[in-house]
Order: structure tokens, then sequence, then C-alpha cells
């Protein structure tokens, strides 16, 4: 999943055919938006590249956390200045609906594989919590890396090529549920570590969570082929 950071874009992950701004009198709406697309997908393939390269080549999955992940908590980090874009109105994606969705992501980056890499993840041993580790780079990065090469391509008014469209619209399907399957899996193995070296009450916020992301990603997938359906019918 993935918040809005074009101009009158939907929730986050969900496809957007306008680049209208709210604070389109503003002349550097346009340049700092395109700026910003372009340095987040950059920095998304360099983790993508980065740690399917080091799978290709048979580096050990705990091995590739270690290698990737530094970059790619700055990277998902850089993704809260998305709900200051809400805020300041400069993308017309709701506050709420942007902040929960990037909550998401923090709490996996910094509330999950920070505190517990050693234990769940990035250890000398492999773990199950590697392979969920390398689940959530592939879906994060891919999906990341069409959608702000989107746009950058929407915002600059250079356009978007036919090809990277489709892939805009319908590469969530398959990515998504890789994503969403792939958190899951790590917060369930972040229980008990929580509940050891945090305290009980992590422990009951982390399933609180959980119960919220089932039921919540079966209504947000359903809302992105709806508005997947939206976007098709425009273009």
């Amino acid at each position: 999943m993935s918040p809005s950071t074009t101009a009158k874009a939907p929730p986050r992950g969900a496809p957007s055919s306008s680049t209208t701004s709210r604070s389109s009198a503003s002349p550097l709406t346009k340049p700092y938006l395109t700026l910003y697309n372009a340095l987040n997908f950059i920095l998304w393939a360099t983790c993508t590249v980065q740690g399917l390269t080091h799978l290709a080549t048979g580096t050990p999955p705990p091995l590739i956390f270690q290698h990737v992940y530094p970059l790619l908590r700055l990277t998902q980090t850089l993704a809260l200045l998305e709900i200051l874009h809400s805020l300041a109105g400069l993308v017309r994606a709701p506050v709420t609906t942007t902040a929960m969705q990037v909550a998401s992501r923090i709490l996996l980056v910094w509330g999950i594989m920070s505190p517990f890499q050693g234990r769940i993840v990035g250890a000398t041993a492999l773990q199950t919590g590697d392979y969920a580790f390398l689940g959530c780079l592939t879906a994060w990065g891919v999906t990341e890396c069409i959608r702000y090469g989107f746009f950058v391509g929407q915002v600059s008014g250079l356009g978007v090529p036919a090809w990277w469209a489709w892939l805009r619209y319908n590469t969530f399907y398959v990515l998504y549920p890789l994503g969403i399957g792939s958190e899951c899996v790590m917060v369930v193995l972040a229980l008990a570590p929580a509940a050891e070296m945090v305290g009980p009450a992590y422990w009951w916020f982390l399933v609180v969570v959980l119960g919220i992301y089932v039921p919540g990603s079966y209504i947000l997938y359903t809302h992105m082929i709806a508005q997947r359906r939206k976007a098709l019918k425009k273009n």
C-alpha cells in the first residue's frame, strides 16, 4: 500500500488519473511534488534493486535484511511528509486515511523491524521473519517504484506511457496481498519479543493492530478495485 503524493490523488495505493492540486496557485507546488516523487522513486528503486540483486546472487536472507534495512527505513520514514502534504493541501488525499496508511508501514520499520532485528529477522540463522521481510521489500518496492514513477509523469506534465499506467492499475492485484500477508506475519512474529522485551501493553497493541489489519485490508483492497474501474473508464 502506498500514500498519495500527487494532486487530487485518491487514498494510498488507489489508482489516480488526476494532477490538479488544491495549491495549484503556488508556482512551487509542481516542481516540489515532481522532485519529491522523483526522489522517492530513486530511493525505492535503489532498495528494490539492492534486495533483488542480493537475492539473485545467493546472499542469505538474514544478510539481505542487514544490507537493505537501513536505507529502507530512511526511505519509508520519508513518507511522513505525505501527511504534511495532505494537511497543507498540496494533495487532495484525506489526512486521516493518509496518516493511517503511512503509520502502518512506520510501525513495521520502526516498531517491529528495528527493535526486534536479530530476534525475528536479520539474525545469524534463517527465520520465517527473513522471508516476510523479503515479501515486504518486494511488494513495497515494486509498488512504490511504479507509483512514484507514475506520479512524476503526471505532475511534471511529461505524461505516463500506457504500459506504465497498466502496471499502476493492475499490479496491486498481486502485490497488495503479498505485502499485507508479509506484514501480518511480521506482526505475529513480533508478539513474543514484544511481550518479553517491551511489555504486555505493546503485546496488546500489536494484537489490536492484527485485528484491524484483516477487515481493513479487505475494505481497502475492494476500494482499490473500484477506483481502478473508475480510472480505466476515464482513460
